[in-house]
């Protein structure tokens, strides 16, 4: 009881200290140097824009002076939050990940017979929400990405009728379901605020980090530069796109029984370890109660891990 008090009382104090920071760190920082920190680094080569995105990229995280994290992990925290589409700040983000994860070291605590575990859930729990963050990306990529025809049958039929690029863009973003939609009026509102299409464009690709659109949007900006039919050249994309798409489908189709092959073996481990469990639980308590139970626990889960990493990676075949 008094680790687990302990736990609490420390968790607690670091979460609202950082709490406290995230949300009023900044404060000690000057009205005028924030806002000419905001005018500098919003300016660009042809005119000033600022967006949320470039604005979650300037945050920063410190506790009496020193940086919690390094500026380049939060950097990557900022374009991963933007890419999951998750309305939280890197301040934010890092206060949730702390959270979770003493909040999993307590539970740990509370329900765990080995209570030195226990400490593995803080570093559990704040692994688990990045996890979860890649996780929503992965799925808001592929959301995007199933969208990104249709969005190119839109954009070649507007020109073909005789509409301007942003006029195609603009019809196209008001019929396409969300999150295209979203993405395409964020293009749409960086180019009202004074960025060049170009512009616009890159940050439209640095946003979503997909292939396919760093294929579309690579396309556009060498027509915009070169010349050319751009209907001709998006109808081009979206076949090509299409064929691809086929082929990833008959791919899955062939290697659907290899991976249920990896589905089953890593299970039966874990099933045969329940069947002990429910058969004597005198003998399987060994394993959790005996310090060399515990070190075979942790190589299974560590061989488990490899193997059920190393088949998914055989399978999975780029096209």
């Amino acid at each position: 009881m008094v680790l687990i008090l302990a736990a609490l009382s420390t968790g607690a104090f670091l979460f609202t200290v950082t709490l406290w920071y995230g949300q009023w760190g900044v404060a000690s920082t000057g009205a005028l140097d924030r806002l000419n920190r905001l005018k500098g680094d919003g300016q660009t080569s042809s005119g000033t824009i600022s967006s949320i995105f470039n604005l979650r990229k300037r945050s920063n995280l410190r506790l009496g002076g020193v940086d919690l994290v390094s500026t380049k992990l939060l950097q990557k925290w900022a374009t991963d939050l933007e890419r999951g589409g998750v309305a939280l700040n890197v301040r934010e983000y890092f206060i949730l990940r702390v959270g979770v994860g003493l909040a999993l070291l307590a539970v740990l605590f509370m329900v765990s017979p080995v209570k030195v575990l226990a400490f593995a859930g803080a570093p559990l729990g704040f692994f688990l929400v990045g996890f979860w963050l890649k996780r929503r990306i992965t799925k808001r990529t592929q959301k995007l990405e199933s969208q990104l025809v249709e969005l190119l049958q839109m954009l070649a039929s507007g020109l073909r009728a005789g509409f301007g690029f942003l006029q195609a863009l603009e019809g196209a973003a008001e019929q396409l379901p969300a999150p295209l939609s979203l993405e395409m009026r964020r293009t749409l509102r960086d180019t009202s605020m004074g960025a060049s299409v170009e512009q616009a464009l890159g940050a439209l690709n640095q946003r979503i980090g997909s292939p396919d659109f760093d294929i579309v949007i690579t396309a556009v900006l060498i027509q915009r530069s070169v010349g050319g039919n751009l209907a001709e050249i998006l109808d081009n994309v979206a076949h090509t796109m299409r064929e691809r798409e086929r082929i990833k489908g008959e791919i899955r189709t062939l290697t659907s029984q290899q991976r249920m092959t990896g589905y089953v073996i890593g299970g039966i481990p874990v099933g045969l370890g329940a069947a002990f469990m429910l058969i004597s639980p005198e003998f399987m308590m060994l394993l959790f109660t005996d310090p060399l139970g515990h070190i075979m626990l942790g190589a299974a889960a560590i061989l488990e891990t490899i193997g059920f990493l190393i088949i998914g990676k055989i399978v999975n075949i780029e096209v």
